[in-house]
């Protein structure tokens, strides 16, 4: 690799990432409004830290015997905490009512800094000593509290800012004190100016050095921090969007894996599979228009999914008007079967009021068939790379598409095996009254006869 390629790929590193740091890549409304609401958040923390330093601080120099005469000129420290405590307030108020414009914070950042370079100048009047007397200060900490608060709004900006601006500010001082000493004020012998009134350059220099290298290092840690940041929220936004396409547990168990879904990766399940299906779907298609009938299907769909989701089981997929569940597939579980009985108990109440209320309204009122199958299924991934599927297959999802159609040859609204019953009954399910039996019923599909029992006697055309 040449120099020349070697620095053009370190520029693009670094201007990458900086680009992340100040949220410059081109990111979606909805993912800069989270950000946004962050920020907002994390400036109200700062305003609310700050107030709580300002009473310790205001507490500890009420408890703490003065060290000056009372007819001094100035009493920087009150005088200090009062002005900063104006900034303060004044900044969590623009903040509260959304007026908190990057000109008005960059101004408080500033002002926050020079109140505190002045605070401390002030020192020398109100001891009524030598300018240099502020250089030994101990409140030079304060500085780095200032920028240190700046940190937890997660841009660098700011912290550079309150940095630079007390990087200058002590300059200022030090040249002040140089400026206004009398004779010669320097010297290079550090005793003697631990000792004495006079001023160490090394000393101050390496005092400003301290401030830009904190501001520094405390930059860079936020600005990846703030990539981090940006990759959070945006993968958060993803994941909150894949929870719409996918089955919350189905969502979960993606976001949530160690390693990435691939095509091939399945567990098999005890489980229950579960079709519904909405009747006379091909005759409102004949007779209304898509938008309208676009309308019923989004009404049935939100009608039954939440009924399936209370009873334990997960969407695997939307069949134009039919909607395909499973119980235990995606979660293990003790009592899938029952479960799923109770679910469709549910369901078919559900969809009868439903049904009643557009009749009542004069709007189609369509019915619902539904079935149930329990079996050994494989809950897994397939598709290729580019395009995967968590589904569940096996004998049981087949039956139970097979039932679902059958429901229409025996005239009744939902169907499963004697033995799913008695399996669901062995795990709780009680069911409302007894289940009439269907013995020895060719189900088309399906090799040899099957004991049935019906969940939902009254037929729906």
């Amino acid at each position: 690799m040449t120099e020349g390629s070697g620095r053009r790929r370190a520029w693009r590193w670094t201007g990458g990432f900086f680009e992340d740091a100040s949220f410059g890549r081109a990111l979606p409304e909805r993912i800069h409004a989270d950000i946004r609401e962050q920020q907002f958040r994390s400036e109200i923390m700062v305003g609310i830290v700050q107030c709580a330093i300002l009473v310790a601080f205001s507490l500890l120099y009420v408890f703490t015997p003065s060290s000056f005469t009372p007819d001094a000129p100035v009493r920087a420290t009150p005088l200090g905490l009062s002005l900063f405590g104006i900034l303060v307030l004044v900044r969590l108020w623009f903040a509260a009512t959304d007026q908190l414009s990057r000109g008005i914070l960059a101004f408080s950042v500033v002002a926050e800094m020079a109140v505190l370079m002045f605070t401390i100048w002030a020192y020398h009047l109100q001891f009524e000593a030598q300018p240099s007397l502020y250089l030994k200060s101990t409140a030079l900490f304060y500085v780095f509290i200032i920028i240190a608060l700046r940190s937890l709004r997660f841009d660098p900006l700011w912290v550079i800012l309150s940095g630079l601006t007390a990087a200058v500010g002590w300059v200022a001082l030090t040249v002040y004190a140089l400026v206004t000493a009398p004779g010669n004020p320097i010297t290079w012998d550090y005793v003697t100016y631990m000792a004495s009134s006079q001023i160490h350059p090394g000393g101050e220099a390496d005092k400003v050095l301290a401030i830009v290298m904190v501001t520094a290092i405390l930059a860079l840690a936020l600005a990846r921090g703030r990539r981090f940041l940006v990759q959070a929220v945006a993968q958060t936004q993803a994941a909150a969007d894949l929870s719409r396409f996918f089955d919350r547990d189905v969502a979960e168990r993606i976001t949530g894996a160690d390693m990435r879904a691939a095509a091939g990766h399945g567990e098999l399940r005890n489980a229950a599979i579960l079709f519904i299906d909405m009747r006379g779907f091909t005759k409102l298609s004949a007779t209304l228009a898509p938008s309208d009938l676009i309308g019923v299907i989004g009404e049935y769909q939100r009608l039954l999914v939440p009924v399936v989701q209370s009873h334990g089981g997960n969407i695997d997929k939307f069949m134009g008007d039919g909607i395909m569940a499973s119980f235990g597939a995606a979660s293990p579980s003790d009592h899938y079967a029952a479960d799923a009985l109770r679910a469709v108990d549910a369901i078919l109440a559900a969809a009868e009021r439903w049904r009643a209320e557009r009749a009542a309204a004069g709007k189609p009122a369509p019915g619902v068939g539904a079935a149930v199958a329990a079996g050994e299924v494989l809950f897994g991934v397939i598709g290729d790379e580019n395009r995967l599927e968590y589904t569940v297959i096996g004998d049981a999802v087949n039956l139970a598409a097979k039932l679902e159609k059958h429901t229409k040859a025996e005239a009744v609204r939902a169907l499963t095996t004697r033995d799913m019953l008695e399996l669901a009954q062995r795990q709780g399910y009680a069911g409302a009254g007894a289940k009439r039996l269907l013995h020895q019923r060719d189900v088309a599909g399906v090799a040899d006869p099957l004991d049935l029992a019906v969940l939902g006697e009254r037929t729906v055309q």
